[in-house]
Protein backbone atom coordinates (compact mmCIF):
# COMPACT_ATOMS: atom_id res chain seq x y z
CA UNK A 1 0.00 0.00 0.00
CA UNK A 2 1.61 3.62 -0.90
CA UNK A 3 1.57 6.15 1.62
CA UNK A 4 -0.87 8.35 -0.38
CA UNK A 5 -3.58 5.87 -0.07
CA UNK A 6 -2.64 5.45 3.48
CA UNK A 7 -3.51 9.16 3.92
CA UNK A 8 -6.31 9.42 2.09
CA UNK A 9 -8.09 6.39 4.10
CA UNK A 10 -6.55 7.70 7.06
CA UNK A 11 -8.56 11.18 6.24
CA UNK A 12 -11.39 9.72 5.22
CA UNK A 13 -11.93 7.54 8.16
CA UNK A 14 -11.08 10.94 10.57
CA UNK A 15 -14.07 12.63 8.35
CA UNK A 16 -16.74 9.65 8.97
CA UNK A 17 -15.28 8.75 12.69
CA UNK A 18 -18.64 10.04 14.96
CA UNK A 19 -20.87 9.45 11.61
CA UNK A 20 -21.32 13.40 11.47
CA UNK A 21 -22.67 13.72 14.68
CA UNK A 22 -24.47 15.52 16.10
CA UNK A 23 -26.95 15.94 13.90
CA UNK A 24 -28.25 19.62 12.85
CA UNK A 25 -31.19 21.38 14.66
CA UNK A 26 -33.63 21.84 11.69
CA UNK A 27 -33.17 17.67 11.15
CA UNK A 28 -36.21 16.72 13.21
CA UNK A 29 -36.72 13.21 12.44
CA UNK A 30 -33.47 12.18 12.06
CA UNK A 31 -32.63 13.13 15.63
CA UNK A 32 -36.28 11.44 16.47
CA UNK A 33 -34.89 8.32 14.52
CA UNK A 34 -31.75 8.18 16.75
CA UNK A 35 -33.32 8.66 20.04
CA UNK A 36 -35.48 5.66 19.48
CA UNK A 37 -34.54 3.45 16.87
CA UNK A 38 -30.22 3.73 16.06
CA UNK A 39 -28.87 4.92 19.63
CA UNK A 40 -27.07 1.71 19.97
CA UNK A 41 -26.06 0.85 16.65
CA UNK A 42 -24.72 4.40 16.05
CA UNK A 43 -22.69 3.72 19.35
CA UNK A 44 -20.91 0.96 17.36
CA UNK A 45 -20.47 2.47 14.46
CA UNK A 46 -18.26 4.56 15.79
CA UNK A 47 -16.42 2.66 18.19
CA UNK A 48 -15.77 0.44 14.70
CA UNK A 49 -14.61 3.75 12.80
CA UNK A 50 -12.47 5.05 15.69
CA UNK A 51 -11.06 1.06 15.07
CA UNK A 52 -10.25 1.05 11.86
CA UNK A 53 -8.89 4.84 11.97
CA UNK A 54 -6.22 3.76 14.53
CA UNK A 55 -5.30 0.47 12.60
CA UNK A 56 -5.04 2.13 9.57
CA UNK A 57 -2.76 4.93 11.14
CA UNK A 58 -0.59 1.59 13.24
CA UNK A 59 0.03 0.64 9.62
CA UNK A 60 1.18 3.69 8.35
CA UNK A 61 3.58 3.76 11.06
CA UNK A 62 5.21 0.23 10.24
CA UNK A 63 5.06 1.01 6.64
CA UNK A 64 7.11 4.06 7.54
CA UNK A 65 9.32 1.97 9.94
CA UNK A 66 9.91 -0.51 7.77
CA UNK A 67 10.77 1.78 4.58
CA UNK A 68 13.70 3.38 7.63
CA UNK A 69 15.19 -0.20 8.16
CA UNK A 70 15.49 -1.28 4.51
CA UNK A 71 17.22 2.26 4.01
CA UNK A 72 19.28 1.85 6.70
CA UNK A 73 19.77 -1.71 4.96
CA UNK A 74 20.42 -0.42 1.43
CA UNK A 75 22.82 2.13 3.36
CA UNK A 76 24.61 -0.65 4.87
CA UNK A 77 25.24 -2.72 2.14
CA UNK A 78 25.40 -0.48 -0.70
CA UNK A 79 23.37 0.10 -4.15
CA UNK A 80 21.28 -3.48 -5.40
CA UNK A 81 22.16 -5.14 -8.61
CA UNK A 82 19.41 -3.13 -11.52
CA UNK A 83 17.78 -4.99 -13.86
CA UNK A 84 20.21 -3.76 -16.61
CA UNK A 85 23.06 -5.57 -14.84
CA UNK A 86 21.26 -8.54 -14.23
CA UNK A 87 20.22 -8.77 -18.15
CA UNK A 88 23.95 -8.12 -19.22
CA UNK A 89 24.98 -10.91 -16.56
CA UNK A 90 22.34 -12.94 -18.35
CA UNK A 91 23.18 -12.42 -21.96
CA UNK A 92 26.91 -13.15 -20.39
CA UNK A 93 25.86 -16.56 -19.01
CA UNK A 94 23.61 -17.55 -22.43
CA UNK A 95 26.86 -16.99 -24.55
CA UNK A 96 29.07 -18.95 -22.41
CA UNK A 97 26.79 -21.85 -22.30
CA UNK A 98 26.74 -21.23 -26.15
CA UNK A 99 30.14 -21.64 -26.33
CA UNK A 100 30.26 -24.52 -23.72
CA UNK A 101 28.14 -26.32 -25.94
CA UNK A 102 29.68 -25.92 -28.94
CA UNK A 103 32.92 -27.44 -27.73
CA UNK A 104 31.21 -30.20 -26.15
CA UNK A 105 29.33 -30.32 -29.73
CA UNK A 106 32.58 -30.71 -31.37
CA UNK A 107 34.06 -33.21 -29.10
CA UNK A 108 31.24 -35.40 -29.79
CA UNK A 109 31.00 -35.03 -33.52
CA UNK A 110 35.24 -35.69 -33.47
CA UNK A 111 34.41 -38.58 -31.02
CA UNK A 112 31.60 -40.01 -33.30
CA UNK A 113 33.88 -39.41 -36.40
CA UNK A 114 36.33 -41.79 -34.24
CA UNK A 115 34.26 -44.75 -33.53
CA UNK A 116 32.72 -44.44 -36.70
CA UNK A 117 36.30 -45.01 -38.21
CA UNK A 118 36.45 -47.86 -35.96
CA UNK A 119 33.18 -49.29 -37.06
CA UNK A 120 34.29 -49.20 -40.31
CA UNK A 121 37.43 -50.86 -39.46
CA UNK A 122 35.56 -53.73 -37.70
CA UNK A 123 33.72 -54.07 -40.68
CA UNK A 124 35.98 -54.52 -42.69
CA UNK A 125 37.41 -57.35 -40.37
CA UNK A 126 34.41 -58.76 -40.04
CA UNK A 127 33.80 -59.03 -43.71
CA UNK A 128 37.22 -60.02 -44.29
CA UNK A 129 36.51 -63.32 -41.77
CA UNK A 130 33.50 -63.84 -43.57
CA UNK A 131 35.39 -64.20 -46.58
CA UNK A 132 37.84 -66.29 -45.18
CA UNK A 133 34.84 -68.87 -43.39
CA UNK A 134 32.96 -68.82 -46.75
CA UNK A 135 36.44 -70.52 -48.19
CA UNK A 136 36.52 -72.32 -45.63
CA UNK A 137 32.68 -73.85 -46.19
CA UNK A 138 33.89 -73.84 -49.67
CA UNK A 139 36.52 -76.16 -49.02
CA UNK A 140 34.42 -77.87 -46.40
CA UNK A 141 31.67 -78.79 -49.27
CA UNK A 142 34.61 -79.94 -51.37
CA UNK A 143 35.68 -82.39 -48.94
CA UNK A 144 32.45 -83.52 -47.96
CA UNK A 145 32.03 -83.99 -51.73
CA UNK A 146 35.94 -85.98 -52.32
CA UNK A 147 34.73 -88.16 -49.23
CA UNK A 148 31.29 -89.05 -50.68
CA UNK A 149 33.72 -90.39 -53.95
CA UNK A 150 35.74 -91.57 -51.77
CA UNK A 151 32.81 -93.90 -49.92
CA UNK A 152 31.48 -94.74 -53.41
CA UNK A 153 34.74 -95.91 -54.69
CA UNK A 154 34.99 -98.14 -51.42
CA UNK A 155 31.37 -99.54 -52.17
CA UNK A 156 32.57 -100.38 -55.54
CA UNK A 157 36.31 -102.06 -54.60
CA UNK A 158 33.84 -104.20 -51.58
CA UNK A 159 31.16 -105.16 -54.52
CA UNK A 160 34.23 -106.82 -57.14
CA UNK A 161 35.64 -108.34 -53.25
CA UNK A 162 33.02 -109.70 -53.17
CA UNK A 163 32.29 -110.96 -56.57
CA UNK A 164 36.04 -112.08 -56.20
CA UNK A 165 35.06 -114.27 -53.20
CA UNK A 166 31.94 -115.82 -54.93
CA UNK A 167 33.63 -116.81 -57.93
CA UNK A 168 36.63 -118.47 -55.35
CA UNK A 169 34.37 -120.19 -53.91
CA UNK A 170 32.55 -121.55 -56.67
CA UNK A 171 36.37 -122.42 -58.26
CA UNK A 172 36.92 -124.39 -54.56
CA UNK A 173 33.62 -126.13 -54.83
CA UNK A 174 33.65 -127.25 -58.81
CA UNK A 175 36.82 -126.54 -60.23
CA UNK A 176 35.40 -128.04 -63.43
CA UNK A 177 33.11 -124.99 -63.99
CA UNK A 178 35.91 -122.67 -63.54
CA UNK A 179 35.91 -121.47 -67.08
CA UNK A 180 32.47 -121.04 -67.20
CA UNK A 181 32.43 -118.67 -64.78
CA UNK A 182 35.02 -116.49 -65.55
CA UNK A 183 32.97 -114.90 -67.84
CA UNK A 184 30.25 -114.32 -65.69
CA UNK A 185 32.53 -112.30 -63.03
CA UNK A 186 32.15 -108.46 -64.31
CA UNK A 187 35.52 -107.19 -65.53
CA UNK A 188 36.85 -103.76 -64.12
CA UNK A 189 35.42 -101.59 -66.62
CA UNK A 190 31.75 -102.50 -65.41
CA UNK A 191 32.88 -101.62 -62.16
CA UNK A 192 35.00 -99.01 -63.16
CA UNK A 193 31.50 -97.07 -64.83
CA UNK A 194 29.86 -96.51 -61.77
CA UNK A 195 32.97 -95.76 -60.00
CA UNK A 196 33.09 -93.13 -62.32
CA UNK A 197 29.74 -91.77 -61.77
CA UNK A 198 30.29 -91.32 -58.36
CA UNK A 199 33.93 -89.85 -58.94
CA UNK A 200 32.08 -87.12 -61.29
CA UNK A 201 28.61 -86.50 -59.92
CA UNK A 202 29.12 -87.03 -56.20
CA UNK A 203 26.69 -89.52 -54.66
CA UNK A 204 23.43 -90.68 -55.54
CA UNK A 205 21.01 -88.54 -54.01
CA UNK A 206 22.92 -85.52 -55.10
CA UNK A 207 22.86 -86.39 -58.91
CA UNK A 208 19.14 -87.01 -58.52
CA UNK A 209 18.17 -83.87 -57.61
CA UNK A 210 20.22 -82.43 -60.11
CA UNK A 211 18.51 -83.94 -62.98
CA UNK A 212 15.05 -83.69 -61.78
CA UNK A 213 15.32 -79.69 -63.05
CA UNK A 214 14.56 -81.53 -66.74
CA UNK A 215 11.38 -82.90 -65.58
CA UNK A 216 9.38 -79.57 -66.50
CA UNK A 217 10.76 -79.78 -70.07
CA UNK A 218 9.25 -83.76 -70.26
CA UNK A 219 5.73 -82.31 -68.77
CA UNK A 220 5.80 -79.82 -71.12
CA UNK A 221 6.01 -82.02 -73.80
CA UNK A 222 3.65 -84.15 -72.29
CA UNK A 223 1.04 -81.48 -72.24
CA UNK A 224 1.22 -80.51 -76.18
CA UNK A 225 0.83 -84.37 -77.20
CA UNK A 226 4.02 -86.40 -76.58
CA UNK A 227 2.87 -89.15 -74.65
CA UNK A 228 5.23 -91.97 -75.35
CA UNK A 229 7.99 -93.04 -73.83
CA UNK A 230 10.99 -91.35 -72.48
CA UNK A 231 13.91 -93.43 -73.80
CA UNK A 232 17.47 -92.78 -71.82
CA UNK A 233 20.31 -93.58 -73.42
CA UNK A 234 22.68 -93.57 -70.23
CA UNK A 235 20.53 -94.97 -66.96
CA UNK A 236 23.75 -94.92 -64.62
CA UNK A 237 23.09 -95.47 -61.39
CA UNK A 238 19.01 -94.79 -61.69
CA UNK A 239 18.50 -91.35 -60.69
CA UNK A 240 17.12 -90.06 -63.94
CA UNK A 241 14.72 -93.13 -64.80
CA UNK A 242 13.64 -93.24 -60.81
CA UNK A 243 12.29 -89.49 -61.17
CA UNK A 244 10.22 -90.13 -64.54
CA UNK A 245 8.73 -93.39 -62.52
CA UNK A 246 8.14 -91.12 -59.46
CA UNK A 247 6.42 -88.29 -61.98
CA UNK A 248 4.19 -91.06 -63.35
CA UNK A 249 5.86 -91.03 -66.81
CA UNK A 250 6.39 -94.41 -68.99
CA UNK A 251 10.48 -94.92 -69.55
CA UNK A 252 12.82 -97.46 -71.09
CA UNK A 253 16.09 -97.67 -70.70
CA UNK A 254 19.38 -100.61 -71.62
CA UNK A 255 22.79 -101.60 -70.30
CA UNK A 256 25.01 -103.72 -71.26
CA UNK A 257 26.66 -103.29 -68.45
CA UNK A 258 25.76 -106.17 -65.44
CA UNK A 259 26.74 -103.92 -62.30
CA UNK A 260 24.72 -100.91 -63.84
CA UNK A 261 21.41 -103.48 -64.06
CA UNK A 262 21.85 -104.17 -60.51
CA UNK A 263 22.66 -100.60 -59.19
CA UNK A 264 19.39 -99.71 -61.16
CA UNK A 265 17.61 -102.83 -59.79
CA UNK A 266 18.42 -101.34 -56.25
CA UNK A 267 16.67 -98.18 -56.57
CA UNK A 268 13.26 -100.22 -58.50
CA UNK A 269 14.55 -99.13 -61.94
CA UNK A 270 14.30 -101.71 -64.88
CA UNK A 271 17.31 -101.94 -67.02
CA UNK A 272 17.24 -104.11 -70.43
CA UNK A 273 20.40 -105.91 -70.96
CA UNK A 274 21.03 -104.54 -74.29
CA UNK A 275 22.76 -101.73 -76.57
CA UNK A 276 21.01 -98.42 -75.89
CA UNK A 277 21.66 -97.50 -79.43
CA UNK A 278 20.08 -100.55 -80.82
CA UNK A 279 16.93 -100.27 -78.20
CA UNK A 280 16.84 -96.84 -80.52
CA UNK A 281 17.37 -98.25 -84.06
CA UNK A 282 14.69 -100.82 -82.94
CA UNK A 283 11.96 -98.19 -81.23
CA UNK A 284 8.88 -97.41 -83.74
CA UNK A 285 9.16 -93.94 -85.79
CA UNK A 286 7.25 -91.60 -83.95
CA UNK A 287 6.42 -93.25 -80.82
CA UNK A 288 8.97 -92.03 -78.33
CA UNK A 289 7.73 -89.03 -76.31
CA UNK A 290 11.58 -87.61 -75.46
CA UNK A 291 15.01 -88.83 -75.53
CA UNK A 292 17.68 -88.15 -72.98
CA UNK A 293 21.18 -88.44 -72.43
CA UNK A 294 23.11 -87.69 -69.94
CA UNK A 295 26.98 -88.40 -70.17
CA UNK A 296 26.62 -90.33 -73.35
CA UNK A 297 27.51 -87.91 -76.49
CA UNK A 298 30.96 -87.37 -75.21
CA UNK A 299 31.73 -91.26 -75.22
CA UNK A 300 30.80 -91.11 -79.08
CA UNK A 301 32.92 -91.29 -82.26
CA UNK A 302 31.80 -88.34 -84.17
CA UNK A 303 29.43 -90.82 -86.76
CA UNK A 304 28.22 -92.76 -83.73
CA UNK A 305 26.84 -89.23 -82.61
CA UNK A 306 25.46 -87.87 -85.83
CA UNK A 307 24.14 -91.27 -86.34
CA UNK A 308 22.20 -90.42 -82.86
CA UNK A 309 20.58 -88.01 -84.28
CA UNK A 310 19.52 -89.27 -87.30
CA UNK A 311 17.53 -92.17 -84.92
CA UNK A 312 16.28 -89.87 -82.13
CA UNK A 313 14.52 -87.72 -85.22
CA UNK A 314 12.76 -90.36 -86.31
CA UNK A 315 11.61 -91.74 -83.10
CA UNK A 316 10.53 -88.64 -81.28
CA UNK A 317 6.73 -87.92 -81.80
CA UNK A 318 6.05 -84.00 -82.63
CA UNK A 319 6.76 -81.92 -79.96
CA UNK A 320 8.89 -84.35 -77.84
CA UNK A 321 12.32 -83.04 -77.14
CA UNK A 322 15.70 -84.36 -77.23
CA UNK A 323 17.95 -83.41 -73.77
CA UNK A 324 21.62 -84.09 -74.39
CA UNK A 325 23.93 -82.87 -71.56
CA UNK A 326 27.71 -82.89 -71.98
CA UNK A 327 30.53 -81.28 -70.59
CA UNK A 328 32.30 -78.40 -72.01
CA UNK A 329 36.58 -78.85 -72.81
CA UNK A 330 38.30 -78.40 -69.39
CA UNK A 331 41.39 -78.89 -67.70
CA UNK A 332 38.72 -82.03 -65.79
CA UNK A 333 37.33 -83.36 -69.04
CA UNK A 334 39.60 -86.73 -68.94
CA UNK A 335 38.51 -87.73 -65.51
CA UNK A 336 35.70 -89.29 -67.17
CA UNK A 337 37.96 -92.23 -68.84
CA UNK A 338 35.23 -93.14 -71.65
CA UNK A 339 34.86 -89.85 -72.71
CA UNK A 340 36.54 -89.92 -76.13
CA UNK A 341 36.55 -86.12 -77.06
CA UNK A 342 34.32 -82.81 -75.44
CA UNK A 343 31.39 -82.13 -78.25
CA UNK A 344 31.65 -78.53 -78.89
CA UNK A 345 28.08 -76.87 -78.68
CA UNK A 346 28.39 -75.51 -82.18
CA UNK A 347 28.70 -78.94 -83.83
CA UNK A 348 25.81 -80.75 -81.95
CA UNK A 349 23.66 -78.57 -82.77
CA UNK A 350 24.33 -78.21 -86.43
CA UNK A 351 24.00 -82.41 -86.08
CA UNK A 352 20.39 -82.36 -84.77
CA UNK A 353 19.49 -79.30 -87.19
CA UNK A 354 21.28 -81.45 -90.19
CA UNK A 355 19.11 -84.46 -88.71
CA UNK A 356 16.00 -82.76 -88.80
CA UNK A 357 15.10 -81.05 -85.67
CA UNK A 358 13.01 -77.63 -86.56
CA UNK A 359 14.14 -75.83 -82.78
CA UNK A 360 17.85 -76.04 -81.16
CA UNK A 361 18.85 -74.40 -78.34
CA UNK A 362 21.95 -74.62 -76.60
CA UNK A 363 21.89 -73.81 -72.89
CA UNK A 364 25.71 -73.15 -71.77
CA UNK A 365 26.36 -72.62 -68.00
CA UNK A 366 25.60 -69.60 -65.95
CA UNK A 367 22.21 -68.53 -68.03
CA UNK A 368 19.39 -68.29 -66.15
CA UNK A 369 17.74 -70.68 -68.40
CA UNK A 370 20.43 -73.54 -67.62
CA UNK A 371 18.23 -75.90 -65.27
CA UNK A 372 20.94 -78.00 -63.97
CA UNK A 373 24.20 -77.70 -62.71
CA UNK A 374 26.77 -80.05 -62.86
CA UNK A 375 27.08 -81.84 -58.83
CA UNK A 376 30.72 -81.62 -58.95
CA UNK A 377 31.01 -78.09 -60.14
CA UNK A 378 32.48 -79.11 -63.51
CA UNK A 379 30.77 -76.74 -66.45
CA UNK A 380 28.75 -78.46 -68.92
CA UNK A 381 26.29 -77.65 -70.92
CA UNK A 382 22.65 -79.10 -72.45
CA UNK A 383 21.24 -78.66 -75.89
CA UNK A 384 17.05 -79.58 -76.44
CA UNK A 385 15.56 -80.29 -79.97
CA UNK A 386 12.57 -80.33 -80.91
CA UNK A 387 11.04 -81.69 -83.74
Amino acid sequence: MSHARVADALDRLEQHANLHLPLRRGDLLGRLALRFLWRRQQKWQVETNLAARDAVSALSDELRAAEGHFQRWLDERGELVRAESLHKELESLYRNDQNLAAGLNQRLYSAVGGLQAQLSGLALQVTESAERSGGAETRLKELETQLERVLAAAEQVRLRNVQVDLFLDRARREPEAVPAAAGAVPGRDSFLEIAVEALLDGSAERARDAVRAYLPIIEEARKSGATGAVLDMAPGRGGWPSVLAAAGVRYRTASRNALVRKQCEAVDVEVADADPMRLLEEATPGSLGAITAFRFAERLEPAALARFAELAAAALQPGGPLVVETPLASADFHLDPFALRPVHPDFLRFLTEAAGFSHVEVRLPGEAEVPVTAPGGRERYCLLAWR
